[in-house]
């Protein structure tokens, strides 16, 4: 059990890392999503709030995960499914911060083009992925 606080520590301080790099390498006018699994359903949040908000959610998530699997409630659970929860749950937070500030660092620099067979490139007007017609 102490292996899975210490791995789950360690990947809490690489989120730290995580939002230090973005923090120097996002612009001062960048924004951040937060997201619940879906694209269409994020929150944008300004640099600081955003990163500070990841943080939250990893801190958050490794409190609760923590306090459950060493919780005596849960001592007739599988010992390897306590030791393996915390590293996969924390794992999981990294991934979609890692996700989120990549989106960011793409939408900082502005917006990108898509190239290619059959690729497409979305509107202003109305998202289709069509051009919209030009009303003269």
């Amino acid at each position: 059990m102490t292996a899975s606080v210490v791995i789950g520590g360690l990947l809490m301080l690489g989120m730290v890392a995580v939002a230090w790099y973005a923090a120097r390498v996002l612009p001062a006018g960048a924004r951040v999503p937060l997201n619940a699994g879906v694209p269409e359903y994020s929150v944008w949040l300004p640099k600081l709030a955003g990163l500070a908000a990841w943080l939250a959610a990893g801190a958050l998530t490794f409190a609760v995960v923590a306090a459950v699997t060493l919780d005596s409630l849960s001592a007739a659970w599988a010992t390897s499914l306590r030791v393996v929860l915390l590293p996969c749950a924390m794992l999981i937070v990294l991934a979609a911060q890692a996700g989120a500030l990549i989106v960011a660092r793409r939408y900082a620099s502005g917006p990108a083009r898509a190239t290619g067979a059959g690729a497409t490139v979305e509107s202003p007007r109305d998202g289709s992925g069509a051009e919209a017609p030009s009303v003269d």
